[in-house]
């Protein structure tokens, strides 16, 4: 793999398949302690939306918060 003079790398496809990594997403990378290169997808907030609750449907939900603000007086 070459390193580009902007310090920039390709990622090979079967990396980018294998993370699900897409054109577009973002990537955190870094040195373990090992000192090997570890590079992770960054997760959107649409992949992260639910993964707290499961169960709860996202739809509506800004609305049900204000309101519950609003009861709640804060």
């Amino acid at each position: 793999m070459k390193v580009t003079r902007k310090r920039q790398i390709t990622l090979p496809k079967e990396v980018c398949e294998r993370l699900g990594i897409s054109p577009g997403d973002f990537v955190k990378v870094y040195i373990d302690e090992g000192g090997r290169v570890i590079v992770e997808k960054f997760l959107s907030i649409d992949e992260l939306a639910g993964s707290l609750n499961p169960d709860q449907s996202l739809r509506g939900l800004a609305e049900e918060l204000d309101e519950e603000r609003k009861v709640g007086g804060r």
